[in-house]
């Protein structure tokens, strides 16, 4: 009787992880952090330049929409170019110019200027993410999931330190200072430049493809219409959680510090959950944990909004935030899976056009709000997540 195969142990397994993680991959994952980091400055600097412009509220809710507009939907649009056409550079290019234009906006002596300075660094952010993503599973050998949770950690962790970094920055600075915010993303391109040159970058990413390539086959294209929607209806429930809840936070007196390490230390476990998530995913396969991050995410956040301000519901609302986001890498692989050759279009997918929905379907859900009440809205917006549960059993196995 010839002898079964055997399953790689534990030990072997994360062993083979940990060579996976080299340092272009590390550099890569870098990028990401700093590109983030950029778009995470915007949300104390609406104030400011509310004041330094004489904005009104509609006007900085413009302001808003214009840089989620320039920095997600525009995704797929980058995605679709670079799968046809290459774009190999802008691996590097993309977030220096995030970094050069976002350090720039303190400069600006417009409001006209401001707008334009963000938009041209938010298309810079969208630029990065299709092709960040697309390379990505490239650098890590066999273990693709380990280099995508490492990418998608690094964005993550990044959006999360923004705030805290440019309020110190300003607060100790002031506002004109900030150019010299540019000088990290600047080191990071140049590292990138040298080790990960555009022509080494091409030869690690997928032939060109066309758009009837990639709509040709019904069920990848509807298997990536199925993942948007796991994504969108999850991306719901953590912007519910980082959009209202601090507000509501705000108007139980909890001060603006105690908010910020909240979400910060929210969105940086699940980065690091994303990973261990990602190598678990090697020997349960995908779907399950993408259903997990659904059916149990969504529980806790209702808990945690029901309980809160107690103690507890602070902590399920972490854990709900938590699980909520680890499946991200995950979901960003199957899309790649049914991409039919075009994996930054389905990175850009998963990452721009999901993730822009769900910053849009706020509007309404501030609406509901006005209607309902705060505290009744928080339970849909955290609800919401369940509504792709059954979309998360279709997902074919890996």
């Amino acid at each position: 009787m010839a002898d079964s195969p055997r399953l790689p142990s534990p030990r072997a397994s994360v062993a083979d992880a940990a060579r996976a993680i080299s340092p272009v991959l590390v550099l890569v994952a870098g990028a990401h952090f700093f590109n983030d980091i950029y778009m995470g400055f915007l949300t104390p600097l609406y104030a400011i330049i509310q004041d330094k412009f004489g904005l009104s509220l509609s006007m900085v809710g413009a302001v808003s929409m214009i840089a989620a507009l320039a920095s997600a939907l525009s995704q797929p649009f980058f995605g679709l170019l670079f799968d046809r056409v290459g774009g190999a550079a802008s691996i590097y290019l993309a977030p220096l110019l995030t970094g050069v234009l976002v350090s720039a906006l303190g400069l600006a002596p417009s409001f006209g200027l401001f707008l334009v300075l963000l938009s041209l660094g938010c298309l810079g952010s969208a630029a990065f993410h299709p092709k960040g993503a697309s390379v990505t599973p490239t650098l890590s050998g066999s273990h693709p999931e380990v280099g995508m949770a490492i990418f998608s950690a690094g964005g993550n962790l990044g959006f999360a330190a923004g705030p805290a970094v440019i309020a110190f920055f300003i607060s100790r600075w002031g506002f004109g200072a900030t150019p010299i915010l540019a000088v990290p993303a600047a080191l990071v391109a140049g590292c990138l430049a040298l080790l990960l040159p555009a022509r080494s970058a091409r030869r690690k990413m997928a032939a060109p493809v066309s758009l009837r390539s990639l709509v040709q086959d019904r069920h990848d294209l509807v298997m990536l219409g199925r993942l948007v929607f796991i994504n969108f209806c999850l991306n719901v429930g953590v912007r519910g959680l980082s959009t209202f809840l601090p507000v509501y936070m705000a108007h139980q007196g909890v001060s603006v510090t105690a908010i910020g390490g909240l979400f910060t230390g929210m969105l940086a476990l699940g980065a690091i959950a994303s990973i261990f998530v990602s190598q678990l995913s090697r020997r349960t396969g995908k779907r399950s944990l993408i259903l997990l991050s659904a059916a149990a995410g969504a529980p806790l956040a209702v808990a945690g909004y029901l309980l809160f301000p107690h103690p507890a519901g602070i902590v399920l609302i972490i854990a709900a935030g938590t699980i909520l986001t680890f499946s991200n890498p995950l979901l960003i692989l199957q899309a790649q899976k049914h991409s039919r050759g075009s994996p930054a279009v389905a990175s850009s997918l998963i990452m721009g056009l999901s993730w822009g929905l769900a910053g849009l379907a706020m509007v309404p859900l501030g609406a509901l709000g006005e209607i309902v009440g705060m505290p009744a809205m928080m339970i849909v917006a955290a609800a919401f997540p369940l509504l792709c549960v059954f979309s998360c059993r279709r997902i074919t196995r890996d």
